[in-house]
């Protein structure tokens, strides 16, 4: 124990003299994040989605629907056309995300009680934007179709409780009731955000690092690699925790769970990432190589974690992908936790990603012997 704590003391030192830089690093990288996509989705939910209406009606039942449409705050209209247009250039030109297309005859219809059907076209490229400009304008539609038709009854003699009375639909939407963009992301990116300024920071850093404590590996590698460990574990768990006090506090993203349980599973989490970079900069002999091997486990992982992208829709391969990466085990359970309160399956994923942290512990041991045993065996080599 005596000798732990001088390693741990020695790694402290060496935070603020060797390794400054490092500590940069491993700080600002989850920060920026948190405030750049916080800031990025500071309003929650999209708003001005650009669209055109193009009213070839000459009535005047199309104005209401037109001025209802302008008062809808999802969408914003660029301008209003009385002529037909070439629609998919219009979308190309004046990059819109939906055209609503007002038919001829629609007041005429609208008045005689003939159907009359409106026209909406999207540019589907952008599914977020064309999603929202869908859901506004068929929402603005079904209320204008609603009063036509509770104008007409009334017209027709019903009083004014028959006339309104109709099949609807009441919807309630749990935990995340606006939608909103903040409490989708966020919680995902900044996992995401520390798990690369450890990966890409700790991985080169022992890489270079293994070279001169040679001496201090070859006699105690478990004693140093266990107080790295815990020295940056913890630092880079507090920087997690100052992140999601940006996101709840700044950005006003919801947080209904127990906070010490949600500190709990990022330290479980930001360990097994701290033990992967240890891994692979115990086994990787050139620093700038500890960066680029394991970009292509790191950097697309948040899309394989089941926060952007549900598993129930992944095929095969990307589903085996999910269940190595440790992200796969932490983001979306991380979200439940601050927009529910609770996750399911969370003593299962803390599990799992506590035995990936043995695994790559153990490989980051074999590696830092492998390495000094092999060093050992030219010094032998070289003695006459």
């Amino acid at each position: 124990m005596k000798l732990f704590l001088q390693k741990v003391l020695e790694e402290i030192r060496m935070m603020y003299t060797v390794h400054l830089r490092i500590v940069g690093v491993l700080f600002f990288i989850p920060v920026i994040y948190t405030l750049t996509f916080g800031g990025l989705f500071y309003k929650n939910t999209l708003t001005d989605v650009p669209i055109i209406v193009c009213n070839l009606d000459d009535g005047f039942q199309s104005q209401g629907l037109i001025r209802d449409l302008y008062d809808t705050p999802e969408i914003a209209i660029k301008f209003v056309q009385m002529s037909p247009m070439d629609f998919e250039q219009t979308i190309i030109h004046e990059k819109i995300s939906a055209i609503v297309v007002i038919p001829k005859d629609y007041s005429k219809n609208v008045l005689s009680g003939k159907e009359s059907i409106i026209e909406l076209i999207v540019d589907n490229k952008n599914t977020v934007l064309s999603g929202t400009a869908s859901r506004a304008v068929q929402s603005v539609v079904g209320a204008h179709n609603s009063t036509t038709v509770i104008n007409r009854r009334m017209a027709a003699g019903w009083s004014s409780a028959q006339a309104q009375g109709a099949i609807n639909i009441s919807s309630r939407m749990l935990f995340n009731p606006t939608g909103g963009y903040i409490d989708f992301f966020l919680a995902a990116l900044i996992v995401h955000g520390g798990q690369i300024a450890t990966v890409f920071t700790m991985g080169p850093s022992f890489s270079l690092e293994k070279k001169y404590r040679r001496r201090e590996l070859a006699e105690n590698p478990v004693t140093v690699l266990t107080a790295k460990l815990f020295v940056y574990v913890v630092f880079e768990v507090t920087v997690m925790a100052i992140c999601l006090a940006i996101g709840i506090g700044g950005f006003k993203m919801v947080c209904r769970g127990d906070f010490s349980e949600i500190i709990l599973f990022l330290l479980t989490f930001i360990t097994c990432m701290m033990s992967f970079a240890l891994f692979v900069g115990a086994w990787v002999k050139i620093p700038q190589k500890a960066i680029t091997l394991p970009l292509f486990y790191v950097m697309p992982s948040v899309l394989f974690s089941g926060a952007i992208w549900p598993r129930t829709s992944m095929d095969n391969f990307s589903l085996f992908l999910s269940y190595i990466m440790p992200i796969g085990y932490s983001a979306d359970d991380l979200r439940n936790l601050l927009v529910k309160g609770s996750a399911a399956g969370l003593q299962n994923h803390t599990a799992m990603m506590l035995l990936l942290g043995i695994l790559f512990f153990a490989l980051a041991y074999l590696g830092v012997k492998r390495y000094v045993g092999t060093d050992n065996a030219r010094v032998a080599i070289a003695r006459p």
